[in-house]
């Protein structure tokens, strides 16, 4: 006989569990709701680095450019009078 599994709490709030059988329907789209938007903070976290490195990047190859800029103009000549 298979072991019964204990049932998992939906959503714990104020330190306090809730489980998706004691819910309203009502409860339950707003749990729906939170779960959404917990997701999209976490990609948008994970956007947010993967922009700000993406724009370091862009910053170090413009540097990069204005080195080569200055590799390739000629030495100023010195005239002695």
């Amino acid at each position: 006989m298979a072991k019964k599994q204990k049932e998992q709490p939906v959503l714990t709030l104020d330190g306090e569990e809730h489980f998706a059988k004691d819910m309203s329907e009502e409860q339950l789209r707003i749990k729906d709701h939170l779960v959404d938007l917990t997701n999209k903070l976490n990609t948008n976290v994970f956007i947010g680095e993967q922009l700000s490195i993406s724009k370091e990047s862009f910053i170090n190859m413009f540097r990069t450019t204005l080195k080569k800029d200055d590799e390739d103009k000629p030495e100023a000549e010195v005239v002695v009078a």
